[in-house]
């Protein structure tokens, strides 16, 4: 029953998401969507055990909008019993633990050293790009026709050692 409830709940989210539409202009607009996307991604991707003790920890690189936004939803969400904590990290302290790492747009010209640094690593890499999801990214957000979609490329996904929700796929792209 529970498990019906929360696949509900995420329906729920991603077809308001979705029917609300974005508005080309406004980053803060759109990144209130992806803080929804992010918190219900926690729900439907599954880490290794030695990934789960203590903080559950999502990175940005670089400085973006979306950071306060994260902390804010951090200040009143866990990921099962543990506390969210939000990091902005550089290019050069990629090594550090994390769950989750977003490349937003504005950082997508590290993405290939970034994608590099994170092989095999089991952290969840999430981007804003053109065609990155095919090269390389776990799961992309994407605007089309002003409506925020995402794509999941579940090959990427396992081989950095995580496990994907098929509910979470049916409700993006698969890319594989």
């Amino acid at each position: 029953m529970r498990n019906t409830k929360s696949i509900l709940a995420l329906a729920f989210i991603f077809l308001f998401s979705f029917q609300l539409g974005l508005s080309q202009g406004d980053p803060d607009n759109k990144y209130r969507f992806h803080k929804v996307f992010f918190y219900s991604f926690t729900k439907y991707v599954q880490w290794p055990p030695s990934n789960t003790k203590g903080d559950f920890v999502i990175a940005v690189l670089g400085d973006s909008e979306i950071t306060p936004l994260l902390e804010e939803m951090a200040e009143i969400k866990k990921v099962g019993n543990n506390n969210i904590v939000v990091r902005q990290v550089s290019e050069e302290n990629l090594n550090q633990r994390m769950n989750i790492l977003f490349v937003p747009a504005s950082e997508q010209q590290q993405f290939d050293k970034v994608k590099t640094s994170l092989k095999d690593k089991p952290v969840l890499l999430i981007t804003e790009g053109k065609d990155l999801a095919r090269n390389g990214s776990m799961i992309n957000f994407k605007d089309v026709d002003g409506k925020l979609r995402f794509e999941v490329n579940t090959a990427n996904i396992e081989q950095a050692g995580l496990k994907v929700s098929q509910e979470l796929v049916r409700f993006g792209e698969e890319i594989r």
